[in-house]
């Protein structure tokens, strides 16, 4: 952003070979926003002549209607000052009636712009005697957002908006789209357009939203053109002079425009759609990539959520700062798609295979790829475990849970509970139920991932457990122990719930598969209904598929929820304990890591990585994973005696 003095100086230059256009600026509140929006407006020369035209609808704010005036008094621009509040579409339409032969530039007084930026939008402008409107790129701009689209950005990590206004004049120099409606945060209009559509609507939208919109539908309907100048680059803060009433304007004006205008919507969901600006936002993120020195690091995993997806976006992220990550997962049955990592961007390219192999290694190369982290592989082409070899780069795997050594990732028969690893001939007789992806049988998929893990520098895993497994199958593999990293968060205290003689509140985590424990979990309610045990289940999440729904079955879901409020919604449950019941020998649980952070009572299968998991934690209860539902229900109620006994 722009640095701002007690003072501004003039430094537009005029000629008067060109029109003069207005840069009509209403302004209400945000006295340091408006003195940045107008140091950026008066610190490049433009070779197109203007006039700054402020309009100040009597602020509530003294210290920024002052500034105005001592500003007004050297020059700088001319000053429109309201007696009363009129609303922002009647302070715009005050500006653009003050000089009724020139084209004019409504920018809001909370964007900044840069370089030669009036010049761009006037070339554009100029194209076309039917263009009406043009409009540039913006952080916070809805169709006109970048890097996200329809998105509030802020500016692109590394990237001020001078370098990125540059990067945009230079990379799409002379090009737009069409698009079916300006947006009003920088919003050239034509005089010719206005004299033949006339002005915005201030009986309808007198405090703003939608009036744009509506000028830009009435402008449609007799001829003219909106253009989205995609080589100039506005930043807008956004909602300043609303501030907390911007949410119920915008919703008022989206009721009035569906009355007024029935076209609007249907023609800005079509242009979403078909995004004809995706290709020039794409021209962006190649050129700052292009100009980034950072090493290229590329992640592969499946197109699924879970702690995989945690684990990539938080490795990515610790990353960030020294390299660029990209991730490249299964889209479908069929295509993959290679995004960045680095949070904010937008950037995706979609390689239908396996025709596509040979671009998507092209694009690979481009990008000077010069590491690759396989996490998982589920849902992928097997031609794509051949990127390190055909790039020629160095690799690690991260392992997630048991893929390269069982299709069945999770090591669970077709009832979700654990296998016990039988030998060979117990393998094949699963996979016949159950075939391997890419029609192999049990020995060539141990053996394909056995090249895969050995050529590997790295092959890390997150817990003892997953490592001694391991390496009974693949022996020869660079094994890296090495717990996910996680946030170093302080533990905090769940108040007991203090029923007394009541229920025992029994908590579980996640969302729930046979594997995960749900078939055992839905005997233990059984039980204790059967047994009329003070037990209570309760999920914070939700299963994978349809659950028994009965009033008196002591058993409820709360459904999904995100990783970050999970311990909020803990300490709203209140729960006596929490429960892991687990059927399948889990290799790390960041659910877990969350449970050990409320020191409540935990109670787990003794199986995979709850075992090391769990020896420090001082309330902690193992049985074995194939522990009838009975005496887990037993081991609960032994915990409610204690709760009993020990005072709140």
């Amino acid at each position: 952003m722009t640095t701002h003095s007690d003072s501004i100086s003039p430094v537009i230059v005029t000629s008067p070979l060109l029109p003069v256009i207005d840069i009509i600026i209403p302004v209400y509140r945000g006295l340091d926003e408006t003195r940045r929006c107008l140091e950026s407006v008066l610190a490049f020369p433009q070779r197109t002549a203007c006039e700054i035209v402020v309009i100040d609808d009597c602020s509530p704010e003294p210290e920024l209607s002052a500034f105005l005036r001592q500003q007004a008094e050297t020059g700088a621009f001319t000053l429109l000052e309201n007696p009363v509040n009129t609303g922002f579409v009647n302070a715009v339409n005050r500006g653009m009636v003050l000089h009724p032969d020139r084209d004019v530039v409504l920018l809001n007084s909370d964007t900044e712009v840069h370089g030669d930026w009036l010049d761009r939008l006037y070339r554009h402008a100029g194209g076309d005697p039917m263009i009406g409107t043009v409009t540039p790129f913006s952080n916070n701009a809805t169709i006109c957002s970048y890097p996200r689209f329809m998105q509030d950005n802020p500016l692109s990590a590394g990237w001020s908006l001078a370098a990125l206004d540059a990067l945009f004049a230079e990379i799409n120099a002379g090009q737009a789209v069409d698009m079916p409606t300006a947006v009003g945060f920088c919003m050239y209009i034509t005089r010719r357009c206005l004299d033949q559509v006339g002005y915005f609507d201030a009986a309808l939208f007198a405090r703003g939203y939608g009036e744009e919109n509506d000028f830009s539908m009435r402008a449609l309907e007799i001829g003219f053109r909106h253009l989205h100048a995609a080589d100039v680059f506005v930043y807008h803060r956004g909602g300043i002079s609303f501030g907390m009433e911007s949410a119920t304007l915008c919703a008022q004006a989206q009721q009035i425009l569906e009355q007024r205008q029935p076209r609007y919507f249907p023609l800005v969901g079509d242009y979403c759609a078909r995004d004809p600006a995706r290709l020039l936002r794409r021209r962006i993120d190649n050129a700052r990539l292009a100009r980034s020195s950072k090493p290229r690091l590329l992640f592969v995993m499946h197109k699924g959520g879970g702690g995989t997806e945690k684990h990539v976006r938080e490795l990515a992220a610790l990353l960030e700062p020294d390299y660029e990550v990209f991730i490249l997962r299964a889209f479908d049955a069929t295509t993959v798609v290679l995004e960045w990592a680095r949070h904010g961007e937008e950037f995706s390219v979609w390689f239908p295979m396996p025709y596509a192999y040979s671009d998507l290694l092209s694009f690979l190369r481009q990008l000077s790829v010069a590491r690759i982290h396989f996490h998982h592989v589920l849902d992928l082409q097997q031609q794509l475990l051949q990127l390190p070899n055909d790039l020629a780069v160095p690799y690690d795997f991260t392992l997630h849970d048991y893929y390269p050594i069982c299709p069945q990732y999770n090591l669970a028969r077709a009832d979700g509970r654990y296998c016990g690893e039988p030998d060979t001939a117990g393998c094949t007789a699963c996979l016949a139920e159950r075939p391997a992806p890419w029609g192999l049988d049990i020995l060539s998929w141990r053996t394909c991932f056995e090249h895969l893990l050995v050529g590997a520098e790295r092959v890390i895993v997150p817990s003892q457990d997953l490592l001694t497994r391991m390496q009974r199958y693949v022996p020869e593999a660079h094994y890296h122990y090495l717990p996910h990293p996680e946030p170093m968060l302080d533990s905090v205290t769940i108040p007991p719930s203090c029923d007394g003689v009541g229920e025992l509140k029994v908590l579980v985590l996640g969302r729930l598969t046979p594997a995960k424990g749900l078939h055992l979990l839905e005997r233990c309610a059984d039980d204790a209904k059967t047994r009329e045990l003070p037990l209570f289940f309760r999920v914070i999440g939700h299963a994978d598929r349809e659950t028994r729904q009965e009033p008196d079955l002591p058993l409820s879901f709360s459904g999904p929820y995100q990783d970050e409020r999970l311990l909020l919604l803990i300490t709203r449950e209140r729960p006596d304990v929490i429960f892991f019941p687990a059927q399948w020998p889990e290799t790390y649980s960041y659910t877990l890591s969350v449970a050990i952070r409320t020191g409540l009572p935990v109670v787990a299968p003794r199986l995979g990585a709850f075992i090391e998991r769990l020896v420090n934690h001082p309330q902690s209860w193992l049985l074995d994973w194939d522990t009838p539902a009975g005496i887990w229900n037993d081991l609960f109620m032994g915990l409610r005696r204690i709760s009993e006994s020990t005072p709140c």
